[in-house]
């Protein structure tokens, strides 16, 4: 890849990264989201409507930045470190700014950058994509030669393992890179399969009407009959963390405290209003999770009570 690219990426945050040109890997691509659109199509997202109504563009990245030549992925390593323990805890993602703004204007930046060092002019277009935009990042990510995806269906790279945010960029030209997809090095390992004590992994699917991660942040209203949370009020990290290539990055990786936004005292939060709620989130991606939904998930991610 273009030292100059390498250098500005590496400088914003970003050390793994890697460019792949779409006209390249159109056959790898099309089996990527047939997988998914059949995913879709057995429910399994869901009520996750948004992926649903994107599909067409998940599955034909022209609609997403029409003249897409190549795309750029670049992944940002987060604490692998837990927040909270077994009585309240958050997934880890969650412990620092919104990754959405952050990436966008890293990444924003970077191109900037680069298009100046290059010294192209209006013709170079580009479109940063962050876990908004209708784009399959992990099939990109792999693509691209940034890791497989797991038993556990996050990507993960040898060395950072899964605890990494993904970016994507689309260009509007080629620069000449094949596909260069990695192993997948899950081998027979099952861990993260027998560590979801909710039944929603299976080898390389995950049904996310299951899983924890969706049923705190992304299902709304009350359960008919609550899940079991397993202390988690947001998110979910139980198959990552059993993960051996994740055991490396913890190793390696400083501590870093929790963030204010996410308070640990049970009792605070049961005490906290909406418009207290809404000051400590803002800012941050725990505003993905409505004030009545973190109350629900607060009361049974113990009890397992019903909420009706």
């Amino acid at each position: 890849m273009d030292p100059q690219l390498t250098e500005v990426l590496e400088k914003e945050g970003f050390p793994v990264s890697g460019l792949v040109d779409v006209s390249a890997v159109r056959e790898e691509y099309s089996l990527h989201s047939s997988r998914y659109a059949q995913w879709i199509a057995d429910g399994k997202h869901g009520e996750m409507g948004y992926l649903l109504r994107g599909l067409d563009r998940r599955l034909n990245p022209e609609l997403v930045f029409p003249g897409v030549k190549s795309v750029l992925a670049v992944l940002r390593p987060y604490s692998p470190h837990p927040v909270g323990d077994g009585n309240l805890r958050y997934a880890r993602y969650l412990n620092g700014p919104d990754y959405h703004e952050t990436i966008q204007s890293s990444l924003d930046r970077a191109m900037k950058a680069w298009k100046a060092d290059r010294g192209w002019g209006d013709e170079f277009q580009y479109k940063v994509c962050v876990d908004t935009s209708a784009v399959l990042e992990r099939t990109w990510a792999v693509l691209a030669g940034l890791g497989w995806i797991g038993k556990n269906t996050l990507l993960i790279h040898p060395q950072l393992g899964s605890y990494v945010f993904i970016g994507v960029v689309f260009l509007n030209r080629e620069f000449g890179f094949l596909p260069e997809p990695m192993k997948d090095y899950c081998g027979p390992c099952e861990r993260c399969l027998k560590s979801c004590p909710v039944g929603a992994l299976s080898d390389h699917d995950l049904d996310s009407r299951k899983c924890i991660s969706y049923l705190t942040l992304e299902r709304r209203g009350p359960f008919e009959q609550a899940p079991e949370l397993h202390g988690y009020v947001a998110g979910c990290d139980l198959c990552q963390e059993v993960c051996p290539y994740n055991t490396k990055a913890v190793r390696r990786t400083p501590i870093l405290d929790p963030a204010p936004h996410l308070v640990l005292d049970p009792e605070r939060l049961e005490r906290e209003t909406e418009s207290e709620y809404r000051d400590r989130i803002r800012g941050t991606a725990l505003a993905r999770v409505k004030f009545p939904d973190f109350k629900r998930n607060l009361a049974i991610r113990r009890s397992g009570t019903n909420t009706e």
